[in-house]
């Protein structure tokens, strides 16, 4: 065991080792489990094969050595001396040879002893394992000689960036000063822009303003065709995958890892590495000699405020907690930067015009949603996440840092001057956008224009509406409402552990919702989740303007399965005039949902649903997929007629009697018999587009008798296209002025409006 993991610790701590391996051929897996009593030749072959990675992986679960532990970390990690074995194991790719080349990657599963348990478990990537090629820095050289020879290595490694990191961490302000001199803060600031514009997109847009216009639109018109089909129901072309999607998010990975690695750095040289900013810590590190001005002048204009900007934009709950790291090694540097007088303008200050506060705007606005979160769906969970807990309580410090710094500034500003905090918390008459909860919608203390610009009145009047509960079950745990999924909701039991963290995911996607769902009188999503149980949801989407589905709602059904988010939600559509209509060949009218997401249609396997998709972007394809302006051409094979002027006339008679559905099930009937548990949202959606609607229906009037005209001057267009339900023209037109009728002597929802 000592020839294996010299100076790692010894062998009563790691009594046991279990390693398996899978080559990259793809040969039959090789398991080993090395002990101090294996033979000097198994060790040596195995030590041939995988002691890089092996060593790297143990690194990072434990990042001292045993020589540097001190006393206290020694009783801390020390196993229970009554027996009690410990467990590391680790999976390790290599390749075929048998060596253990850069792109070899180890998985740690666990450690286990006595009562401890280790926390620091992940993964790690092949740029965090040592080449036995790597040049080494001589134990004679300078810090910063071994801190530029630790940098310039490529790819970057993680047991090298820690040992950066503490190197720089651990210098007095003279040597950071000729750390700085050397040029390494000039590296690391660089090498950090560097991964984060690959981060932010900003290697793309410099891509755009080098391309031409001309170039552009050419690649615009040779892509319009694939792409006005690609992911809806019925599409063209190969369904061969034109990119890799695991391949795409391992290489983000990596590039958020070295991007941690470097702002660790940076902290490191700022600061301390690992900080706590307690206030003993903040007056232990007061002094910032090192921080002179050509320091702070490099610092301050660097990248880290641009990317603080990219990623604090974020209010996608489910997003930050699948990125935990970068996000808390960013905000872990900018409160870092808050400790020094000098560069807290820069955080108070936007960068460019366009740009925003990072420590007036971002940071409470960010910190806010993530503090919400506990509070989100509480009592559905079960067991809460810890570790994103965790994340959310050194949010919440570095935040007041960087708070508390930028108040201290300003103090010294003119009042005019001055930056307002932002804050995502609402009046008392509407809800809080990350809450969940149901309130009265009460606007007693304001008087609304009904003249007033429609779109910001409707986003005001249903805000607090877009998300709710409401109880969809009842005693004895039987639905009250109306499921598509009964059966399979009544045989899940969603507090068993072994769903704990399907629950745990789906409680951050509905936490992330009421930031994230469109909210405009052209296109709307509203969604209602059981006051009991987050896996059972029910979804309005409105029909977007210049559709055949303009103005109207349509109710789907969303239940998660037990394999979430390996596999995709179940979703049904109910608006279907009791089985009688079919509005759209991707949604049939018994309620299936024909898109390559939910994997009812065969599309590429980029379109396809994966564990990185979320509800969000199901409900977003079928409002932008779905419910377009000419659905016919989503029917198999009409594709071809797009274009045409056969497949024009075509279209616009199909979308004829679509819009006479949307009017008649998807208005008239939600005004009618629209479910309780959206009622305040159809009377107010319906309420604030009533003009809209009767223009709607007076113009579908006019083109309806348009094409009757038209039909009876050339009778083979009577037949020119074959629906599913049969129309009668006269009862039509009476249905539409029945509804014209109802809309004209609409009564107001709430009082404030008259």
């Amino acid at each position: 065991m000592s020839n294996l993991f010299p100076n790692l610790y010894p062998d009563h701590i790691l009594p046991q080792i279990s390693f398996k391996f899978q080559t990259s051929s793809g040969a039959a897996a090789i398991s080993t489990v090395i002990s101090p009593l294996e033979s000097e030749q198994q060790q040596a072959a195995f030590h041939s094969r995988c002691t890089a990675a092996i060593i790297h992986a143990l690194r990072r679960c434990f990042p001292r050595r045993d020589g540097e532990a001190t006393k206290a970390d020694h009783r801390k990690h020390k196993l229970h001396q009554s027996g009690a074995k410990g467990l590391v194991v680790v999976e390790v790719a290599a390749s075929p040879s048998g060596s253990a080349p850069t792109g070899c990657a180890a998985r740690i599963f666990g450690f286990v002893g006595g009562g401890w348990r280790c926390s620091r478990l992940g993964r790690v990537m092949g740029s965090a394992a040592s080449s036995s090629s790597s040049p080494e820095p001589d134990e004679g050289s300078s810090i910063a000689e071994r801190i530029s020879i630790f940098l310039n290595q490529k790819p970057l490694r993680m047991t090298n960036m820690l040992k950066v990191a503490r190197l720089i961490s651990d210098c007095s302000c003279e040597e950071k000063l000729v750390i700085f001199d050397a040029g390494i803060v000039h590296s690391i600031c660089d090498m950090i822009a560097q991964c984060g514009a690959v981060e932010t997109g900003l290697t793309q847009r410099s891509m755009d303003r080098q391309d031409s216009g001309d170039g552009r639109k050419r690649r615009q018109r040779r892509n319009s065709a694939s792409n006005s089909h690609r992911g809806v129901g019925y599409g063209h072309g190969s369904t061969r995958s034109r990119w890799d999607i695991e391949r795409t998010v391992e290489e983000r990975l990596a590039r958020e890892e070295h991007l941690i690695w470097l702002l660790s750095a940076l902290t490191a040289y700022i600061y301390t590495i690992s900080p706590d900013f307690s206030e003993d810590q903040i007056e232990k590190f007061v002094e910032h000699d090192h921080l002179t001005p050509p320091v702070v002048k490099l610092i301050g204009e660097s990248a880290v405020i641009p990317l603080l900007e990219y990623h604090l934009k974020n209010d996608s709950v489910f997003d930050v907690s699948e990125h935990m790291e970068i996000y808390q090694a960013l905000l872990e540097t900018a409160a870092a930067m808050a400790t020094v007088p000098s560069l807290v303008p820069y955080l108070v200050k936007p960068y460019s015009p366009q740009a925003k506060s990072v420590a007036k705007q971002l940071v409470p606005k960010f910190k806010e949603i993530m503090s919400a979160y506990p509070n989100v769906l509480k009592g559905q969970m079960g067991s809460p996440d810890f570790r994103l807990i965790d994340f959310i309580h050194k949010i919440e410090r570095y935040a007041e840092v960087v708070l508390n710094a930028s108040r201290e500034y300003e103090t010294q500003l003119p009042p005019e001057e001055r930056i307002r905090t932002a804050s995502t918390a609402r009046p008392r008459t509407t809800h809080s956008e990350v809450s969940l909860n149901r309130r009265s919608f009460d606007l007693s203390e304001e008087r609304v224009d009904p003249s007033s610009d429609i779109s910001l009145l409707y986003g005001k009047a249903l805000k607090h509406l877009q998300m709710q509960t409401y109880r969809f079950i009842g005693d004895y745990g039987k639905l009250v409402v109306p499921f598509s999924f009964k059966k399979e909701a009544r045989n899940v039991n969603p507090f068993s552990p072994a769903l704990k963290e399907r629950t745990k995911r789906i409680a951050k996607e509905l936490a992330s919702m009421p930031q994230a769902l469109p909210l405009n009188a052209s296109n709307s999503i509203y969604v209602c989740v059981d006051e009991g149980r987050c896996d059972i949801i029910k979804v309005l989407i409105s029909g977007p303007d210049d559709t055949p589905y303009q103005n109207g709602l349509f109710e789907f059904d969303v239940f998660f399965p037990t394999s979430y988010p390996f596999s995709p939600p179940k979703c049904a559509f109910l608006t279907t005039g009791s089985g009688n209509v079919r509005f759209n060949p991707n949604l049939y009218n018994d309620g299936k949902i024909c898109l390559s997401i939910l994997g009812t249609w065969e599309g590429r396997p980029e379109e396809k649903w994966n564990p990185y998709c979320s509800l969000l972007q199901v409900l977003i394809s079928i409002q932008g997929l779905i419910f377009v302006k000419e659905p016919y051409f989503n029917e198999p094979g009409f594709e071809k007629y797009q274009g045409t002027e056969k497949g024009e006339d075509y279209s616009r008679k199909y979308n004829l009697q679509i819009e006479h559905a949307t009017l008649t099930y998807a208005i008239r009937d939600q005004m009618r018999n629209g479910p309780e548990y959206f009622k305040n949202v159809i009377q107010r959606h319906f309420w604030l587009k009533r003009h809209a609607i009767i223009e709607q229906a007076k113009h579908w009037l006019a083109e309806m008798r348009k094409d009757a005209i038209e039909s009876e001057r050339n009778p083979k267009r009577k037949d020119s296209v074959s629906f599913d339900t049969m129309y009668n023209p006269f009862n039509q037109e009476r249905v539409i002025h029945s509804l014209i009728t109802e809309l004209q002597t609409m009564t107001c929802p709430v009082d404030q409006y008259v």
